[in-house]
């Protein structure tokens, strides 16, 4: 790294430049429309399009994902390991995941017609590929990506205004992928069997090749705008790989945040993957009806976000997060009472509820996993952001193979396929597969996390203990009397 480079970046303790956080913030949109495509769309599309059963198809997003997860902790440590002279620990890998994260798009949508059907072993093995590569890539951008807040700055609220931004872009990358997804589908249709819209393997194709350019801009939007962003160096390790190991398990604000995600993540994984099948099988409504939750869905998240903050100052950041999480509970069970022909501000209101939770959900959950990040180097002395972040994202992979493996499951007993749909005979019985993903699992998942969260007890003031203690600890080292 040149002299000319260094005296250009800012300081970890500087305010930080609103482009700079707009600029990070952006990876968000890419990732968020990403991981909501597959995660809302894929099980849809495998079933519907491709022709595979649902319990397959609900096996391979699950085998993928625990299979991407393994690789969690190798990149958390590469990027804690990646010399300066690159451009940083984290950065080179948001230019190398944006690239392989806009090809993952293409290739999960756009499967071949291979062999006999959706369930000939070729057909299987191409699936099971491309699901992997998108695992691997979403990696090798995400770890670093949200690794970086804790190197950015030290202040306790400035984390939760960083995370704000990732909240507004992952929001409009989230809406693309349920409702921008749905308008472009119901355009693109131009049939319907029993009420039900179709479509063909040529409007996904149309879907995924925009939605790859999008991904891709976003990355490398975030990639260049952090060039000047606060980083800190690698640390070399004295600690034995086996300290390393138990230090994680002493960290409990860290483990209770973990439990927490984990159930709020199989909520969410379950809901996205069972509400494209809400939506157009059960209430026999237009893609496009998708649009009707996800636009007020982030509308809310905008105007919810600097509400939440204000509000987190006052009561702190665990009481906020129950708040907001308790908004995505009733709108799980709203599900229970949709039935085909209710009153579109039903739908509008379901979106606003998320929105308030899912502002919550990410502005909490991970400036609450940084804070715990920042006591863990203050008990250890190590910058071990990387490893910890490949945790977390090993919990919310484990969290989303459970959850499509429950909606494919219920779809499979229920009789749906390609060919029969909803049909009257099966109605009921696909109604209440869907609402296991929609409505039942996340709800219960859900009220769990809620719990959990009376477990958290690292706020402010006892992170700012352990703060000042770590600087008398090392001044004491420096200057030893």
């Amino acid at each position: 790294m040149s002299q000319a480079t260094a005296t250009q970046r800012l300081s970890a303790d500087d305010p930080l430049p609103t482009s700079i956080k707009v600029s990070w913030g952006a990876g968000a949109l890419g990732m968020a429309l990403l991981m909501n495509s597959v995660g809302g769309l894929i099980l849809f599309y495998l079933t519907t399009i491709v022709g595979m059963s649902g319990w397959i198809a609900g096996l391979l997003l699950s085998g993928a994902r625990i299979f991407d997860a393994l690789n969690d902790p190798a990149m958390g440590w590469l990027s804690d390991r990646t010399p300066e002279k690159y451009g940083g620990r984290r950065r080179p890998y948001l230019l190398l995941g944006g690239l392989l994260c806009a090809l993952a798009m293409v290739l999960a949508f756009n499967v071949p017609k291979l062999g006999t059907g959706g369930n000939d072993p070729l057909t299987i093995a191409y699936v099971a590929f491309a699901l992997v590569f998108y695992g691997i890539a979403y990696t090798v951008f995400n770890i670093p990506f949200i690794a970086m807040p804790a190197e950015m700055t030290n202040g306790y609220h400035e984390r939760s205004s960083i995370h704000g931004w990732r909240v507004i872009f992952a929001s409009i990358g989230i809406t693309g992928a349920g409702a921008g997804a749905g308008l472009l589908l119901g355009w693109l249709s131009t049939a319907k069997i029993n009420n039900v819209q179709v479509n063909t393997q040529a409007d996904y194709t149309i879907l995924a090749t925009l939605y790859g350019a999008i991904i891709l801009i976003a990355c490398l939007t975030a990639w260049r705008g952090t060039k000047r962003a606060p980083q800190r160096p690698r640390t070399i390790s004295t600690m034995p790989m086996k300290e390393q190991f138990a230090s994680f398990f002493r960290n409990r604000a860290f483990l209770t945040i973990m439990g927490v995600k984990c159930f709020q993540l199989i909520a969410v994984y379950s809901s996205q993957a069972a509400t494209f099948f809400m939506v157009v099988e059960v209430l026999q409504r237009s893609s496009s009806a998708m649009a009707l939750i996800g636009l007020p869905m982030v509308a809310t998240s905008f105007v919810a976000t600097p509400l939440l903050l204000k509000f987190a100052k006052r009561v702190g950041k665990r009481g906020g997060y129950m708040t907001s999480a308790l908004f995505v509970v009733v709108s799980y069970l709203s599900w229970i009472f949709a039935v085909p022909g209710e009153p579109d501000w039903l739908l509008v209101m379901r979106g606003v509820l998320v929105g308030v939770g899912f502002a919550g959900n990410v502005l909490f959950a991970m400036s609450m996993v940084t804070d715990a990040i920042e006591w863990d180097n203050h008990q250890t002395g190590l910058r071990r952001e990387g490893m910890y972040t490949a945790v977390f994202s090993f919990v919310e992979k484990m969290a989303g193979a459970i959850g499509p493996a429950v909606v494919g499951f219920a779809l499979s007993y229920a009789g749906f396929s390609a060919t029969s749909k909803a049909t009257p005979e099966s109605y009921e019985s696909v109604r209440q597969a869907a609402l296991t993903g929609v409505a039942y699992v996340p709800a219960v998942c859900a009220l769990v996390s809620v719990l959990l969260l009376l477990l958290y007890k690292l706020d402010e003031a006892t992170l700012t203990r352990s703060r000042a203690a770590a600087a008398l600890r090392d001044a004491a080292e420096v200057n030893p009397a």
